[in-house]
């Protein structure tokens, strides 16, 4: 009789199932759907501030901070830093009470700072760009809408979120080192910046080299030439900042913050200059990809005549300005030969962004992609560069020297780049246009300049050259040599290269009829319509 009255009590006492409507089943500002709280105003600036963000800088982030390689090195570092320390003050108790001993600390925690900083970091952003091109995912986020510059720039963010991470682990060590007595503030300033410095720097050309490589055996070339540069980077940061430190000389004149100045500008540039030809190298084909590139190698020249100019100003030497023009000299040839391998195909876009003027064309004519363009805006921009390195010497040491030796610099370039050119028009025919033919092509004919000279005195002497004479034009080696060792420039020389180079120049100069039948083509409406539509979407 009572199984009923019991059932229905039992059932009683179970919970429901059915859903309980009630305004405390959700967090109070989980139903803020309009935002008007304090939080919600939070939550707003947080999507605009996260809309800011690189989609490749969080997802790298994420990766590399739960990547072995990161866990590893961070670990390690922790427990590097703790060792040293014990193992440190084991050693100099205990001196260390009444002695300075931060100099002896500070060389051991720069080494833990400089292996992660110039040679971990380099390397992972070097490796994980060339993942992306070698594992075939770089195709997924091409048909995004981000471009070629923000995918490599989120690479060098993450880079530079684990250069930060480093940065809070050693800093502090470097704190310990001061209260040691021995290093002052601005020391461990100028050291901070020089790694973080480098570091960029050589990050920055990882993602170039990363970028280059198409096969394995360009993979391991490329990968070679950024060790190479890690190694040569380690050495030679560790003399400025360690005989810096030992020597406790810091000067903070004029002088000093100039050249620091100029330093800084310089690696800058180089860093701006590694990014965009990195984004250019991985950008589609129908993208202007060397004009940019072209003001920026032009914007590195004015704050290179800027920089030799100054110092030869200040310190009225010469040789700062010989120095000057050969450097400004190798770069143009190096950037020169790169171009040569440049397509001479323009798609309808790059059309689309020629000067339409008369006038645009006579000055921008150069800044075209295409080989004979790039040829031209190298030798211009290279000549008018030099010659004004040049001239300055009228105005620091009354010598003529350096604008002779000006002319020398501009007589090989326009012989080396021009005999390429000539050499790229037939092979490119055969083999199509690539930068690795180009070079190959230029680092030939720089043997060839040396090493014929000997071989045709020894044909015809029967022994090598021993003396230097004008059969020695094309040895360029030799004569560089002794205008900084024995002070010695024949005009001779100096002639004969600019007859040879003039004589180059101008059979190139009649082959470029192609670069001046280009013309500005007209935005179709359509394409017009669709970059609107886009704008709007990006914008809202």
């Amino acid at each position: 009789m009572n199984e009923p009255i019991t059932a229905e009590l039992v059932a009683e006492d179970l919970p429901t199932t059915e859903p309980v409507e009630s305004d405390d089943a959700y967090h109070r500002y989980v139903c803020d759907v309009d935002r008007t709280g304090f939080w919600g105003t939070i939550d707003r600036w947080s999507d605009r501030a996260a809309r800011w963000l690189n989609p490749i800088l969080i997802k790298e982030a994420r990766q590399s901070l739960k990547s072995r390689q990161f866990s590893g090195t961070f670990f390690l570092l922790l427990i590097a830093s703790l060792f040293w320390m014990t193992v440190g003050v084991v050693t100099l108790a205990p001196d260390i009470y009444y002695v300075p001993s931060g100099v002896y600390m500070m060389t051991g925690y720069y080494f833990l700072l400089a292996i992660p900083m110039l040679a971990m970091v380099p390397l992972a952003a070097h490796r994980s760009l060339a993942a992306e091109l070698d594992e075939g995912t770089f195709e997924m986020l091409a048909i995004t809408k981000l471009s070629a510059l923000r995918i490599v720039t989120g690479k060098l963010g993450s880079a530079l979120l684990q250069m930060l991470v480093y940065f809070a682990v050693l800093v502090p060590c470097f704190a310990f080192c001061y209260l040691l007595r021995g290093v002052d503030l601005p020391m461990i300033a100028t050291t901070i910046v020089v790694v973080f410095t480098v570091s960029v720097l050589l990050t920055t050309w990882g993602l170039l080299l990363s970028t280059v490589a198409e096969t394995r055996a360009t993979q391991m070339l490329t990968l070679l030439m950024l060790l190479a540069t890690i190694f040569l980077a380690e050495i030679f940061t560790a003399i400025f900042v360690l005989s810096a430190v030992y020597s406790q000389e810091l000067i903070w004149d004029l002088e000093a913050l100039l050249f620091t100045a100029l330093f800084g500008l310089v690696a800058v540039s180089c860093m701006v200059l590694f990014v965009k030809a990195a984004a250019s190298r991985i950008a589609p084909v129908t993208e202007n990809r060397s004009t940019p590139l072209r003001w920026i190698m032009f914007a590195q020249q004015l704050i290179w005549i800027g920089s030799i100019a100054t110092l030869a100003l200040w310190s009225n030497d010469d040789d700062v300005l010989m120095f000057g023009c050969l450097m400004l000299g190798g770069y143009w040839l190096l950037m020169g030969t790169l171009m040569l391998g440049e397509s001479v195909d323009l798609s309808p876009r790059v059309l689309r962004t020629l000067p339409e003027t008369t006038l645009g064309r006579m000055f921008l004519l150069w800044m075209i992609p295409g080989p004979g363009t790039g040829y031209m805006f190298a030798l211009t921009t290279a000549a008018t560069g030099i010659l004004s390195l040049g001239m300055c010497s009228l105005l620091v040491a009354r010598s003529i020297q350096p604008l002779v030796f000006a002319l020398l610099m501009i007589g090989y370039l326009l012989m080396y780049l021009s005999a390429v050119r000539l050499i790229m028009l037939v092979l490119s025919r055969r083999f199509g246009h690539s930068m690795g033919l180009a070079l190959a092509a230029m680092c030939s004919l720089l043997v060839l300049g040396i090493v014929v000279p000997s071989v045709f005195m020894a044909i015809v002497t029967g022994s090598p050259s021993s003396f230097y004479g004008v059969q020695e034009t094309t040895n360029w080696m030799w004569t560089i040599f002794r205008v900084f060792d024995d002070q010695k420039l024949d005009e001779a020389v100096v002639a004969a290269t600019l007859v040879v180079g003039g004589a180059l120049a101008m059979i190139n100069l009649f082959l470029l009829f192609r670069e001046f039948s280009f013309r500005h083509v007209a935005t179709p409406t359509r394409v017009s319509e669709d970059e609107a539509a886009s704008a709007i979407l990006d914008n809202g």
